[in-house]
């Protein structure tokens, strides 16, 4: 499965866990919510800095994400 496609689905996966829909973590973030929508779909590529951003504002350990990963 390519990268993005699992970066993601694991992203909607948290984000809809805490309860956010897209316009919300967008709002949090001051990002277009299709910015968001593209993330997790795998359209667009986020940078670091996005992806850490996104993280941070879920609550999610780097490490935890990236163990996520894995067994995705």
């Amino acid at each position: 499965m390519d990268i993005n496609i699992k970066i993601g689905e694991q992203l909607a996966q948290l984000r809809k866990q805490k309860g956010y829909t897209q316009e919300h973590l967008a709002s949090i973030l001051e990002l277009h919510e299709d910015y968001i929508g593209k993330i997790e779909r795998g359209q667009r590529n986020p940078s670091v800095k996005t992806l850490l951003l996104i993280l941070d504002n879920l609550k999610i350990k780097y490490s935890d994400f990236f163990a996520l990963l894995e067994d995705a």
